[in-house]
């Protein structure tokens, strides 16, 4: 049998991008420029279905760039959703297109993708997965760690690399067997975002019902259980001037969960100030109200909002495990705690809320200076530089 990749001068070189949800697009879109400028056609491959039957926005995007688009049920919050039957048979119709490369993402969506492309691998498809943080920390436990780093490594034969983006991650992919493993300083920073902003702080502040005097700890992100919001209104309640504290979060509750009543029970239980500011686009504006940034994930692959909030010289107090090691500095760009203590949180919350002025701002400059690190430019190039390697090598 001929491989396809012997007859790729005669037609244009495809590419399948395989992401869980429209929204990750937002992380990709600078892959997928550079993949055009290697002479690929690109495809995506997504669950665009929003709760209420519609497409998401990113699909007239993806529309009038004239990437062609394929709707894959994935659930991937369930690993044995019978929706993922039905997401692996429709990827199997969509990966018979003789795709050059094969680039899938998150853990789920990399089992069943690499699933379905096993057998063109055989005739020249590359494939790569990017874990965006394994399901599996050093904070796992035994059953936890064994199931899904064993699942992992399994599935680590039917790709040609893995990219990882923290080294925790990393460390874990080479004990693998997939050939090529790779780290990236995540999806990167877009810096401009967080520099020369201009705002009336205290009012702002005032907008989530924070007063002059108070302290305010902001949290980014979704409303779950893995981002572990639960544990810093606990650790706030331990506090003894706890009425000076206002817990403001940005984010969504995940679809179908109980988790916001559930945080709003708790702080009223403890007698802890929050404010819910639900999903936002002005994260640079509120960053540069807050006090405190505060990431208490049980995982997290990276944390992009953790970098954002050091952008804007904010100190981060986040938990122990895998991506928040890579910029949460012990007292240098704020602390890390175990996820699942509570006193260990309030102790770092009260230590940056009482820097004096001096220790302060040299903490204000070593949270920019770091996320400098992350910077968007420094993951483009990194990509482009695996992509290159991983499919030149393949002939491709």
């Amino acid at each position: 049998m001929k491989k396809h990749n012997e007859n790729t001068e005669s037609r244009m070189k495809k590419a399948l991008i395989v992401v869980n949800l429209a929204g990750f697009l937002t992380f990709l879109w600078n892959d997928i420029k550079t993949l055009q400028e290697m002479g690929y056609t690109v495809s995506v491959a997504m669950n665009a279905r929003m709760p209420d039957g519609s497409d998401a926005v990113e699909v007239e995007k993806l529309k009038k760039m004239k990437i062609d688009f394929f709707q894959i049920d994935f659930d991937t919050k369930n690993p044995l959703s019978r929706d993922n039957v039905i997401a692996y048979k429709q990827l199997k119709k969509v990966v018979n297109e003789e795709y050059d490369l094969i680039h899938c993402h998150t853990p789920i969506v990399g089992i069943l993708t690499r699933m379905a492309a096993k057998k063109y691998r055989k005739t020249g498809t590359t494939v790569i997965y990017t874990t965006h943080g394994f399901t599996f920390t050093d904070k796992s436990s035994k059953k936890n760690w064994i199931v899904y780093f064993n699942a992992e490594k399994l599935m680590s034969r039917f790709c040609d690399a893995i990219i990882t983006i923290n080294h925790e991650d990393y460390n874990n992919a080479k004990r693998m067997h997939c050939p090529k493993v790779y780290i990236i300083p995540s999806v990167g920073l877009d810096s401009n975002r967080f520099s020369n902003l201009r705002i009336n702080r205290d009012e702002y502040r005032a907008s989530f019902g924070v007063e002059p005097k108070d302290h305010m700890v902001l949290s980014v992100g979704e409303l779950s259980s893995r981002k572990n919001q639960k544990i810093i209104i606990e650790a706030l309640g331990m506090l003894d001037r706890k009425e000076q504290y206002v817990f403001v979060i940005c984010g969504r509750a995940v679809v179908n969960s109980t988790i916001e009543e559930e945080l709003k029970e708790t702080a009223s239980k403890l007698g802890v100030r929050i404010f819910l500011a639900g999903h936002r686009l002005d994260i640079p504006e509120i960053n540069a109200c807050a006090d405190v940034a505060v990431i208490p994930s049980v995982r997290e692959g990276f944390g992009m909002t953790g970098v954002e909030a050091l952008a804007s010289g904010v100190p981060v107090v986040g938990s122990d495990v895998q991506g928040i090691r890579e910029y949460v500095i012990p007292g240098k760009t704020g602390y890390l705690c175990d996820p699942y203590d509570a006193h260990q949180f309030a102790d770092a919350i009260e230590k940056i809320v009482n820097l004096p002025s001096e220790e302060r701002a040299k903490m204000v400059i070593a949270c920019k200076e770091k996320a400098k690190e992350f910077d968007v430019s420094k993951s483009i190039a990194a990509m482009k530089n695996i992509y290159q390697e991983v499919l030149c090598h393949d002939g491709k």
